[in-house]
């Protein structure tokens, strides 16, 4: 079934949204605001349907020209909205955070402008590309098949020439399908390959293209990590975030928030190879930082590590009855559900949350309320452009007796 529809806005996970005669809600990928499109209907539900995207009628005002053509034939999925102009983006992910947020905004919270600190083009210092018997790149959308990606604007500088320099071996250096990770700057880059490779092609890669060092099953060859960021050593299959200025902004975003007073004892959850914790050490916090397994090298050894599941470290930190000024989280995309309702627990005067997914956050915002503690400001960081990603930092105080 085809029909025409408008697109009016963009919505979390990438698609335009639009209304069928009906008034059903249609969402369809690659569109922008304002496109009057035809599209194929795919998947259809009482409330909403997904269409696909046959053909642009009317091009809305935001549409602009991709500058990666594999995106514009859609064969790659790296990017959301590479066809939609910058303001157009930011200003939808501001508009999904307000619509994803509206019980914690009504509750008081304040939702800060979005702060926008990435060039649109250029900023990916970590990238995962899959690996093929006759590609090396990214899925396409919705899709297993993989694009061949010769080039990515995405890439910053010392990415893409790492990556040229592993294309030009790639007939020889893979042996078997699997996926390729890179991180680094200027500085250096390390590449971590799950595929496996040929040994000595491997081996030869380090000294060319930037490439400081690469891990592969079973061997390894010239650096094991690379510094990231002043103290932030990490492999390439190791998370940090994927852009310089934008981890600046977050950082600088927790810190405002946090306001730390030197000397004030921190619970930090979810903390990774310690991108947070090294900026609440420094700020003069007593930290105790947690996450499912210790970082590879501290980047912040001043700080307590206790390595576990946050469920189970939550719960042995209730049990000795510590307790900390204020609590920092940083949980992965399905949020902290397994922990918020305990943070209360804590004493903390204060909670900092940031989040990757402003629907999950609003869930556990909802929990924080009902333990006693108030949403006062949520700041929005878009850290991907191109992307319909948007990160949060918030803050809660509580507001009912310890």
């Amino acid at each position: 079934m085809t029909l025409e529809v408008t697109i009016a806005s963009l919505a979390a996970g990438g698609d335009g949204v639009g209304k069928d005669p009906d008034g059903r809600t249609v969402f369809v990928a690659a569109t922008a605001p304002g496109d009057r499109v035809t599209v194929e209907l795919v998947e259809q539900h009482a409330r909403w349907a997904r269409g696909a995207l046959v053909a642009i009628t009317t091009p809305g005002p935001s549409r602009i020209a991709s500058a990666c053509t594999l995106f514009a034939e859609r064969r790659c999925g790296g990017c959301d909205w590479a066809h939609v102009e910058v303001a157009t983006q930011q200003a939808s992910k501001h508009a999904v955070c307000v619509g994803a947020l509206r019980r914690l905004i009504a509750a008081g919270a304040t939702l800060a402008p979005l702060v926008s600190p990435e060039p649109a083009w250029g900023w990916r210092r970590r990238a995962r590309l899959t690996v093929t018997a006759d590609a090396l790149g990214f899925h396409a959308p919705r899709s297993h098949q993989v694009a061949d990606v010769a080039a990515c604007p995405q890439l910053a500088p010392a990415l893409a020439a790492a990556l040229a320099a592993i294309r030009e071996v790639r007939t020889t250096l893979f042996v078997a399908a699997g996926e390729l990770h890179l991180a680094g700057d200027s500085a250096g880059v390390h590449v971590v390959s799950d595929a496996r490779v040929d040994p000595a092609v491997a081996a030869a890669l380090v000294g060319r293209g930037g490439i400081v060092g690469i891990a592969w099953p079973g061997g390894a060859a010239g650096q094991a990590t690379v510094e990231l960021e002043p103290g932030l050593w990490l492999r390439a299959d190791e998370f940090a975030q994927a852009g310089a200025a934008g981890n600046a902004a977050l950082i600088a975003a927790v810190l405002a928030t946090t306001a730390v007073v030197p000397g004030e004892r921190v619970l930090e959850l979810y903390a990774g190879g310690g991108n947070l914790t090294r900026a609440l050490v420094g700020a003069g916090a007593i930290v105790t930082a947690t996450d499912a397994v210790a970082p590879r090298q501290s980047a912040a050894p001043e700080a307590r590590f206790v390595a576990g599941p946050a469920a189970r470290v939550m719960a042995a930190i209730v049990g000795e009855r510590a307790r900390f000024a204020a609590v920092v989280l940083d949980p992965p995309r399905t949020g902290a559900k397994d922990v918020v309702a305990q943070l209360a627990a804590t004493g903390a005067a204060r909670i900092v949350y940031v989040s990757c997914d402003p629907a999950t956050f609003a869930r556990d915002g909802d929990t924080l309320m009902a333990h006693g503690y108030q949403p006062r400001t949520i700041v929005p960081l878009d850290l991907m452009p191109q992307t319909a990603h948007v990160e949060l930092v918030a803050r809660f105080e509580r507001v009912s007796p310890a």
